[in-house]
């Protein structure tokens, strides 16, 4: 061992040893590595071929039951709400969302069981404001799966609770139509992005980084988004981490005219614009963090069979290698696929 990895491996005994693993870790082909509940040893760190922010997940402790959560989140949007509704009035009133909102969003971003972070992003009350929470928890995480700087990802993280603000200014029944909207009724939801940069430079306390991710959020890689048709190299690297929160959030949530779309076909439609409209190391990134997060918990398939996700492949992280009862199965190389995640009272 090197003098490097002797330090290397001296930092993780610190912070790792003594760890209770709150979930199983397998390796590649399935096999058990370490069980639920084992405390971490030096012995046991020197086996693991795992960097040490994916191994944090394994061990972190749970603050919350999922009704706790739920309930954090359910009021964290209440309180958005609240605050977005007195800045139509009171303009002053947006400190509030930095003051008051982000630091419950980093607390709500810490939830390492996705099962749980998906169920409360997904509730089917005030899409509108859960939806700045739910881009708000994204961008964090993505940021952080970035390496990004403490700064960074708070900005990025206000930025997410900030970057639908124009809505503010675009007609109620455009927004809670049921049905699709009119060329007239589109281009001016398309506005929402000019008027919340101008309400956040006005405003005159935010940083041009934030002000942008309001501007930009829905611009894309090969220029074909909107407002300004931007494309890749003038786009704010801050930008582009919101807009795959977006397209994410968006997705996966239930609308006055549609219901949330299937993880899996999510996971795929944001891969496939990764090769034109988002960031393609973002988006490669995303997908196999986000589906790292997933291990240990369970997912119904396409063919209604309940399964236990066991690891992710680097080559396919969408399709991994998923346990019924005692049988393996390597999605990579079946026509089975996953549906949805599954809650089996992992609190």
């Amino acid at each position: 061992m090197t003098v490097q990895e002797s330090e290397i491996l001296e930092e993780r005994c610190k912070r790792f040893v003594g760890c209770k693993l709150n979930r199983n870790i397998y390796a590649s082909e399935g096999t058990l590595l370490l069980k639920k509940g084992v405390i971490l040893t030096e012995s046991l760190l020197k086996r693991l071929k795992m960097d040490d922010d994916r191994l944090e997940e394994f061990v972190r402790s749970i603050p919350y039951t999922s009704n706790e959560y739920n309930k954090l989140l359910t009021g964290t949007v209440e309180e958005i709400r609240e605050i977005f509704s007195e800045i139509k009035t009171n303009p002053l009133a947006i400190s509030q969302v930095e003051t008051l909102i982000l630091p419950k969003v980093k607390l709500l971003a810490k939830e390492h069981r996705l099962t749980i972070l998906l169920n409360g992003m997904q509730g089917k009350d005030d899409y509108t404001y859960r939806h700045n929470i739910g881009v708000a928890i994204v961008a964090s995480l993505l940021a952080k799966w970035l390496k990004m700087t403490e700064e960074e990802i708070h900005l990025i993280t206000l930025g997410g609770l900030l970057h639908d603000i124009g809505k503010l200014r675009i007609d109620d029944h455009i927004l809670m139509k049921p049905g699709a909207l009119t060329k007239e009724e589109y281009e001016h939801m398309q506005m929402h992005a000019i008027y919340g940069y101008e309400i956040l430079t006005n405003d005159g306390r935010f940083s041009e980084g934030i002000c942008l991710m309001a501007l930009e959020h829905h611009e894309r890689e090969d220029g074909s988004g909107y407002p300004d048709g931007k494309t890749a190299e003038t786009v704010h690297p801050y930008s582009k981490i919101i807009a795959i929160a977006d397209v994410f959030h968006a997705m996966i949530s239930d609308r006055v005219y549609r219901k949330g779309f299937a993880l899996y076909d999510v996971l795929k439609q944001i891969k496939n614009d990764a090769f034109r409209k988002l960031e393609p190391t973002h988006v490669g990134l995303f997908i196999k963090r986000f589906m790292e997060m997933a291990i240990g918990n369970y997912a119904e398939l396409n063919n209604g069979l309940h399964v236990e996700i066991v690891f992710v492949f680097e080559d396919d992280p969408i399709n991994p290698l998923v346990r019924f009862h005692k049988e393996l199965i390597d999605l990579r190389r079946s026509k089975l696929y996953i549906k949805k995640l599954i809650d089996m009272k992992n609190d």
